[in-house]
Order: structure tokens, then sequence, then C-alpha cells
């Protein structure tokens, strides 16, 4: 082997070793993943990392052994990040249209859940037709949406700040219902010792409430929203995922 074979074959050694520690800092580098705080799904009391859709999405990425960072910050300035692509994925994300054009949902949701109304018990509402919940005085919060369908005979709303604030108002009449996330009422009402108190009444018809894990449109991560969307569907059916949904109250 001459000086000029043996040169080449340096050139090529030195490009491998150098693609193999590009690929490795990159493999090392953990998807920055963004949520706004909601309790059961995700909240982070005494600094450490609960919930229900947390603990599902690090397990999976546990499992396909890709490291994640998770951070906090209001709604709005989430959705604007994704948007920018200043972040790998969302946390508990409804899909729709809109969305659609800026993220990539994993087939699979993060969790399943419905929208139900809440009231006192012994103070059950007569609620048989849509047109019946325009009698009743609404607990809202402020900044919560409802389905359009549901908005527009929700008018006597009264919104207060926190859900716990509506629980209050709800056990003392001073509201006749509250429409809220089937696993969120019903948390948050036991935290609270109210349980007891509360009935729920499903409405007239059917509003599904699906969570999903989007992610941002760079290169490479519908790839990773199918790959996500497989492993959480096999990771469903392991007693570590029964065992989450026991922690928050959500076992069959």
């Amino acid at each position: 082997m001459n000086w000029k074979q043996i040169d080449i074959v340096l050139m090529i050694l030195i490009i491998c070793v150098t693609f193999t520690f590009i690929e490795r800092g990159h493999a090392k580098d953990p998807l920055l993943i963004i949520t706004d705080p909601y309790e059961p799904f995700v909240f982070a009391p005494d600094a450490e990392l609960k919930g229900l859709d947390y603990e599902v999405t690090e397990a999976v990425f546990q499992q396909l052994k890709i490291p994640v960072e998770i951070q906090f910050f209001p709604w709005k300035r989430c959705l604007v990040m994704m948007q920018n692509q200043k972040a790998d994925a969302l946390i508990d994300l409804v899909s729709t249209n809109e969305r659609r054009a800026y993220l990539f949902f994993p087939d699979e949701p993060l969790s399943d859940s419905s929208l139900i109304l809440f009231y006192h018990k012994g103070h059950r509402p007569q609620i048989d037709t849509f047109d019946d919940l325009k009698s009743y005085q609404l607990g809202g919060q402020r900044g919560s949406e409802y389905p359009q369908e549901l908005a527009d005979v929700l008018v006597k709303r009264e919104d207060t700040t926190t859900l716990e604030q509506n629980f209050l108002k709800l056990v003392k009449d001073r509201v006749d219902i509250m429409v809220e996330n089937r696993i969120v009422g019903r948390y948050i009402a036991n935290k609270m010792g109210l349980l007891d108190q509360i009935e729920v009444l499903e409405l007239p018809k059917p509003f599904p409430t699906r969570y999903y894990l989007g992610f941002a449109k760079k290169d490479g991560h519908d790839h990773l929203a199918e790959q996500f969307s497989q492993a959480l569907v096999q990771f469903k059916q392991t007693q570590a995922y029964h065992d989450i949904l026991v922690k928050y109250g959500q076992a069959k």
C-alpha cells in the first residue's frame, strides 16, 4: 500500500469516526416536550413531574430509548412555540384541522375521555335536550372553551379562576351545573373530598375528548409520531400502564 492509499484510508476512517460522534451527540440530545400544567394529566407538585399523560409519555419514550425534557409554559405560548418549531412535542392536544396544519398527530391518543355534567347531589337538573341547559346557571372557568353546540346553550355562565372554586360553588348551590372533562372533574372532586357530594349526568349528546402528543413538523417527526403511536398501543397492553391508571383512579 503506497502513501496515497494510506491517506485515503485514513481520511475514510476520520469521516466515519466524525459521523459516529455526530450521531451519538444527536442521540443524547433530549426531545423538548412542552405543556401547560393540567391536573391530573400533567402537573408538578413539589417540583416533581407527575400526571397520567406525562407518565405514559415518559414510559413510552423510555421504551423507545429516546431521552426527553419537559418544560411548562402558558398554553397559548405552547401553541406558538409549536408553530415556530421551538419545541419538539406538546402534551395533551385535541386534534383539530387548524392544528394539523403545523403538527403531526399520532393515531393513538394518550388518553380518552369525554365531557360530562356535574351537579350537587340531591339537586338533579332536568336535562333531556340541549335547550334545557339554557335554564341552569353554569360554573365555568375563565379562558375555557366548549364545543360550539354546547357554547350556544350554556348562556347562564358564571366564570371563576379555578376548577376548585367551581366545585365549592356547586356544593353551596351558588351554581347549578358544571360541564367538565370526566377525568379532570372526578379527580379534582376526589382530591377536595367532595366526591360524595356530587353526582354526574351524561349530556344529551356525547362529546368525546381525546388528548394527543402533538409533534412539530420538523424533519423526521412524522416518522417519530408513527413510532410513538405504535409503541403507545403496545404500552397500553402492559401492567405498567394499568398501574398508572390505578394511580390516578382511572382503572376500569
